[in-house]
């Protein structure tokens, strides 16, 4: 009994766990173009990219601005992203805040329990991360 204890223990240990929070846009918002709020203290090099890259594979059309917002954007998108360190860098927790106007109209979080532990798929890339997060923020299945 002490040896199963123990071995499950070891196991929740070595295996990170992924907890995502979605609340989508409602489908009545057809967005095809979106302004990202550039965010200068977010470290993650390669998180934009990869997000434009995921909204790219979506249909969605997307470029970046410092604030003000600009008067063309309809569709705006913040974020914060978290990177952690193990033998190499790796993102552990994302947010992304979708905007029409001032309105909040979708809101999404990726985060990496206890850092992903010994689990190796924490070092995908943002688009494998982030892939499923956006899909479900947009009402899109995988």
């Amino acid at each position: 009994m002490l040896f199963r204890a123990l071995a499950i223990s070891v196991l929740l240990t070595l295996t990170g766990c992924t907890n995502i929070k979605v609340e989508p846009v409602d489908r009545q918002y057809q967005i095809s173009k979106l302004c990202i709020e550039e965010n200068p203290k977010v470290v993650v090099g390669d998180f934009v990219d990869g997000l434009q890259s995921l909204l790219r594979k979506r249909g969605i059309e997307s470029r970046l601005y410092t604030t003000p917002v600009p008067s063309s954007c309809e569709y705006r998108l913040n974020y914060t992203a978290t990177r952690s360190w193990d033998f190499s860098a790796y993102l552990s927790d994302a947010s992304v805040w979708l905007y029409k106007g001032d309105q909040k109209i979708g809101f999404a979080q990726y985060h990496l329990t206890g850092e992903g532990g010994f689990d190796p798929s924490k070092v995908a890339t943002v688009e494998e991360k982030m892939g499923p997060v956006i899909n479900q923020l947009l009402g899109q299945s995988q």
